[in-house]
């Protein structure tokens, strides 16, 4: 027995111990996966391709597609999985969208396609490759739908010359062979109407989230993710900032450093106009512009506007903040 008993005592440390490990590792697990809760407002994102997306408002998280956090540097790496969001496009960008992203394979129906807008309608012209190329204009409105698709409902068609009453009769094959194509995941058929999914619409990074109104106002494609109103948001502590993106909770990797229990500002230095940004160029205008640490270990990144790079002016503009609000800040 005395001998015994020091080996229960032993394997009793050991279950205990291994249990701790196991906990602690169950939460590292836990923290790892945890989204990166996220908003946005009054940017303007250069997704690539020519394709520019305005935010106005966005509330949702970034959710990794990795077993590790989601790395900022990489916008295939993660999801932004959308509870609110109100953005835009210009015809301009939907037409690059369609040329150099969407339809940009060698097979692809459409090409040399130019969008407009006129009223409350789109105005599309563009090729279509049957046998020979066919010039076409349309004419359409444009809706979601209950299931948060992006509805294009053709009002005037106009092929060669001839007024076609129905989509189908224009396309004809092509159209079947559009739904069929590989490469063309964000469009289907509906009837007479194209439906776009807004989440396989754009360039990376991916969006996921319900769309509940498309319309076009002031000239411009608006798209509603979720409610009217954002609620249960967060936002940043720092006064008078207007262009910003937060991130708050969870792992973030960025460049060569990982935060824990994130909570990471990129502030436009200049409040006047959108914040213009790049998710790919990031460490550009990382770099032209200065950061501040928060007495709650935050940091706040002053950064100056993807233009003011392209044209050279690399000196950022003064901050927004005073010592009086420095003194304020958290």
């Amino acid at each position: 027995m005395p001998v015994i008993q020091p080996m229960w005592r032993i394997c009793l440390i050991t279950v205990a111990w291994l249990s701790l490990t196991a906990a602690a590792s169950s939460r590292a697990v836990g923290t790892r996966s945890e989204p990166v809760a996220t908003r946005m407002r009054n940017t303007v994102f250069h997704l690539g391709h020519g394709i520019d997306l305005r935010v106005e408002d966005l509330s949702g998280h970034l959710i990794s597609k990795t077993s590790g956090p989601p790395l900022f540097d990489d916008v295939k790496s993660y999801i932004v999985d959308v509870q609110h969001a109100r953005v835009a496009m210009t015809a301009e960008s939907l037409t690059n969208l369609m040329n150099n992203y969407v339809f940009a394979s060698p097979d692809a129906p459409f090409k040399n396609l130019r969008i407009g807008i006129e009223g409350g309608e789109l105005t599309q012209s563009g090729t279509l490759k049957k046998g020979i190329g066919v010039p076409f204009t349309i004419r359409a409105t444009v809706a979601a739908t209950p299931e948060g698709k992006i509805r294009v409902h053709p009002t005037k068609i106009k092929a060669a010359g001839f007024v076609s009453k129905r989509i189908l009769d224009f396309f004809g094959l092509e159209l079947e062979n559009l739904v069929k194509m590989k490469n063309v995941t964000a469009v289907a058929v509906d009837g007479d109407d194209l439906l776009l999914d807004p989440e396989h619409l754009l360039p990376p990074p991916q969006i996921r989230g319900r769309l509940t109104r498309a319309a076009i106002e002031n000239g411009l494609i608006v798209q509603q993710f979720g409610t009217a109103k954002a609620s249960g948001t967060i936002a940043p502590t720092a006064p008078r900032v207007n262009n910003y993106m937060y991130y708050r909770g969870g792992l973030l990797r960025f460049g060569k450093l990982t935060m824990t229990d994130t909570d990471l500002l990129l502030v436009d230095a200049d409040q006047k106009d959108l914040f213009d940004f790049s998710p790919e160029q990031y460490n550009d205008q990382l770099v032209a512009g200065y950061s501040k640490n928060t007495r709650s270990h935050g940091l706040i990144v002053y950064m100056p506007d993807l233009a003011d790079l392209r044209r050279g002016s690399t000196t950022p503009v003064p901050a927004v903040e005073t010592q009086a609000d420095a003194r304020r800040r958290p």
